[in-house]
């Protein structure tokens, strides 16, 4: 099996693609370039010469994003660029265009690729179409207005668009759902709450790490011993893991650059004050990890998690004015501290980029879906049944 260049051509709008050998090489996945006992020096160069067209793409890709963003809209500022950017050159986004290209009729995968299902090659394809883009880079003799002008027309301009527009329907949400919420009757109200719900736990139902993750969470939960709703310790633990424990991994990791976003990090022990678990589950987009830091250190939920914190929170040098000092103390104590979080967690604070994304989205309905709850007039039994449904796996196996 070899790709069908011409349709290749008619399906990515170029006709006459001027150097067909670089759409051989993006669109054949190692998984095939490995499967037969050739030259395996000629099988590493190919791979090599991937892996270069999906880095180029990727970078490229990102370019354009920002320069459109740029041109496009004066009035964003550097941090609503950077918000708008981090969406379009994520592995979600990628993927969207890999689907919309049908990427996966048009590539040739291994025999350990080929069979598997669409939803668990996500990475593959939206790294694939990288490789692609960085393929139409070069056809354009690398001139970057032709190559981003394609990629605008294709891709780009619907997705900012799409992207903008779900992002304003989510910062209005709590006042339009709030109001739409309180002028349904009881049925109304409980049939849409059901159906946030469901759309909810689609969004985590075929991905077997997370729903092991949130069998953990579960079963932690069913541990506590405390007065606070076993839903709201349960979304205390998922943030936990989605918000303080990947971000620790993330900026304690002292082979990753410093940078502000890993000092601010570390700022929100200077920032702990008197906050409770509440704040674990509070409806916001924007969710800071002094809030769960907090958490932590308040409500004996974690006691030796606790501990270690507060012992890392009087050895830890300020990240905002001791720059200096809090880079050395990261380079010397960071992988320490790092094994020992891990540890105390319990649980494997590996994920993909995607993983993340769609936990950060499935966090954030459900956030959605207790802040309706609160404002329905729905009967307080039937709340609490709702309520008790939300942040659980949904494969049975799990449970």
């Amino acid at each position: 099996m070899s790709i069908d260049i011409e349709t290749v051509q008619e399906a990515i709008c170029i006709p006459n693609f001027k150097r067909t050998d670089l759409l051989e090489i993006a669109l054949t996945h190692p998984s095939r370039i490995y499967e037969n006992y050739n030259n395996r020096q000629q099988q590493d160069k190919q791979e090599r010469d991937y892996r270069r067209l999906a880095i180029l793409g990727d970078a490229i890709l990102g370019t354009t994003i920002i320069d459109y963003l740029y041109q496009k809209y004066p009035d964003f500022n550097q941090q609503k660029i950077t918000d708008v950017k981090s969406q379009l050159v994520s592995r979600k986004t990628c993927y969207k265009f890999a689907k919309k290209l049908n990427l996966k009729d048009l590539c040739v995968l291994g025999g350990s690729e080929r069979l598997q299902e669409e939803n668990k090659q996500i990475e593959l394809l939206a790294e694939m179409f990288e490789a692609l883009f960085g393929a139409i880079y070069l056809h354009y003799d690398r001139k970057f207005s032709l190559a981003s002008d394609w990629l605008i027309k294709h891709f780009i301009k619907d997705a900012v668009d799409e992207f903008l527009k779900s992002n304003q329907i989510l910062e209005e949400l709590p006042v339009d759902y709030s109001e739409t919420i309180s002028s349904m009757n009881v049925d109304e109200s409980s049939k849409l709450l059901w159906q946030m719900k469901e759309e909810a736990d689609a969004l985590v139902a075929q991905d077997d790490q997370l729903q092991t993750l949130l069998s953990w969470i579960h079963k932690k939960s069913s541990l506590v011993d405390t007065s606070y709703k076993h839903t709201q310790v349960r979304a205390f633990y998922l943030a936990l893991i989605r918000i303080f424990g990947l971000g620790f991994v993330r900026n304690c990791d002292p082979t990753v650059n410093s940078n502000s976003k890993v000092r601010n990090f570390f700022d929100s022990f200077n920032r702990v004050n008197a906050l409770g678990l509440e704040l674990s589950f509070k409806f916001n987009s924007k969710f800071d990890p002094a809030n769960v830091l907090a958490s932590i250190l308040i409500v004996d939920i974690e006691p030796e998690l606790k501990q270690a914190l507060q012992q890392l929170k009087i050895e830890l040098p300020n990240p905002k004015t001791e720059q200096v000092r809090f880079e050395e103390w990261r380079q010397e104590y960071g992988q320490n501290w790092l094994d020992r979080i891990k540890q105390l967690i319990g649980y494997d604070l590996v994920l993909s980029e995607h993983q993340k994304e769609l936990l950060k989205e499935y966090y954030e309905k459900n956030l959605l879906i207790i802040h309706c709850l609160n404002e329905s007039k729905l009967a307080p039994e039937v709340k609490q049944d709702i309520e008790e449904t939300l942040f659980l796996p949904t494969q049975s196996d799990n449970i």
